[in-house]
């Protein structure tokens, strides 16, 4: 963890935005001082929440949360996996503005994220349970006043370490009782790891799932982390995956209710989203991520709720990097000329007609994909080379699973123009600052006697 000021440069920064706002030709909404919660969950589908329709009960804490709010059914992460795309969430940009696109890569000094924004009498903090995540991995703690990254949880299939959702939930609500300035608001982000594979969710978990049909598990098609040789039926990692969702589902109403216990919680602008998607039973890898820009992947949940935000389910295109300009119009903080994406408290009257975008790949294979109206189009990539090798479209209406793809054709555009014009040709940085993985855990400090008084007369411990 690290507890650290803002940088000169970026307080510089809000100066610059707050003084010459017509200058920049930036827009704004009308001030707000209420806080932000922003709470972002790892490797979850839209599809699997029961607040987007599913037939398992797996989010009725988040139905509750959210059943007055904005619900977006058609939104789509700018990245395939966390680190861009949890960068992208932040700042408002593309992988091909803020830069960052591999695992381990320090983000830019140049490149500004939310707290960067925030009015100077706010406080800010974030509690993060993955890995990929921490400072020395990403390099974002100096951006927060508070930034908690103590993750000590090794699962014995992976070389990354974690911290599960009820410990990220316990941090959090520790910081609120003890080091929150009351007399000050507050920018809290919370990012959960869970349902990241392995699927294994707490015995404690509300929820146990099962099924009845069988699906012979296809080991060619599932990544070393994820394999456990005594499942011989694939719906059982489903099961899994669903379980973990009910899980992360149970902190985040502990969250929300500990931060409404001292806070009003309808005065404050709570946005919900995942980083991206994961695939199941689908195309040729099962149960992963980052690799392509399938709808399971790439499509994520979005939701808010707060004043002035218009409540309801929109079928309209819209993007994690409308989230940073969604929290700023909540600040009245004017939005920057640089940031292309629309806050989404009222949609615009044009948004039907949005294009979307979106990356992924692996190795020396990059892919971009444009969504418009339920047309979609994939560009293929290789590192270093600025024109696609491959290209394909979908038809997301006739063809929602993307078995049919049509090869070849023109690509719109813009989409074209992004390739060629991107400053990392094929996706891949020339150059980067490179950060590292944890060589240990970073295992949070023991909590004072006096911080634990504190904690049980708030009925946080035992």
């Amino acid at each position: 963890m690290k507890t650290a000021r803002t940088p000169l440069s970026s307080r510089a920064c809000r100066l610059a935005l707050a003084l010459c706002a017509s200058a920049l030709g930036c827009s704004s909404g009308p001030a707000s001082s209420g806080d932000v919660l922003l709470i972002s969950v790892d490797t979850l589908r839209p599809d699997h929440l029961s607040s987007y329709g599913y037939e398992r009960g797996t989010s009725p804490q988040l139905e509750r949360w959210f059943e007055d709010a904005a619900i977006f059914e058609r939104a789509y992460t700018a990245h395939a996996s966390t680190p861009p795309s949890v960068v992208s969430i932040l700042s408002g940009q593309h992988p091909p503005e803020h830069r960052v696109r591999l695992f381990f890569q320090l983000l830019p000094d140049e490149t500004r994220v939310l707290p960067d924004w925030l009015p100077e009498r706010y406080q800010s903090a974030a509690f993060v349970s993955n890995g990929v995540l921490t400072d020395e991995a990403l390099g974002m703690a100096g951006r927060f006043d508070h930034y908690d990254d103590h993750v000590d949880e090794r699962e014995s299939t992976r070389k990354v370490f974690e911290r599960s959702a009820g410990r990220t939930t316990d941090a959090a609500l520790a910081w609120l009782a003890t080091q929150r300035d009351p007399t000050r608001p507050l920018f809290l982000w919370l990012h959960y790891i869970d349902p990241h594979g392995p699927y294994r969710a707490p015995d404690a978990a509300p929820a146990r799932f099962a099924h009845e049909k069988q699906v012979p598990v296809q080991w060619e098609r599932i990544r070393d982390y994820q394999r456990d040789l005594r499942v011989a039926d694939a719906l059982d990692f489903v099961d899994r995956y669903d379980e973990e969702i009910a899980y992360v589902d149970a902190e985040i109403d502990r969250l929300l209710r500990g931060y409404a216990s001292r806070a009003d919680i309808d005065a404050a602008l709570v946005v919900f989203t995942a980083d991206h998607g994961e695939s199941m039973i689908e195309h040729e890898r099962w149960f992963t991520h980052g690799y392509e820009v399938y709808e399971e992947i790439i499509r994520v949940p979005l939701m808010l709720r707060g004043p002035g935000v218009v409540s309801g389910r929109f079928d309209e295109l819209v993007s994690t990097i409308d989230v940073a300009p969604t929290i700023l119009r909540h600040l009245g903080v004017p939005q920057p000329k640089a940031l292309p994406g629309t806050a989404l408290q009222q949609l615009a009257p044009d948004a039907a007609e949005r294009t979307v975008y979106a990356e992924g790949g692996e190795g020396t294979t990059h892919l971009r994909a444009a969504i418009q109206g339920r047309d979609k189009w994939v560009a293929r990539m290789s590192t270093g080379v600025r024109m696609p090798h491959a290209r394909v479209r979908f038809d997301l209406r006739a063809d929602p699973h993307e078995q049919a793809p049509q090869q070849g054709g023109a690509l719109p555009p813009e989409l074209l123009a992004r390739c060629q014009l991107d400053p990392d040709p094929g996706g891949q940085p020339a150059f980067a600052r490179r950060g590292a993985p944890l060589e240990g855990a970073k295992v949070a400090p023991r909590a004072s006697p006096e911080d634990l008084e504190r904690l049980r007369a708030l009925g946080y411990v035992e």
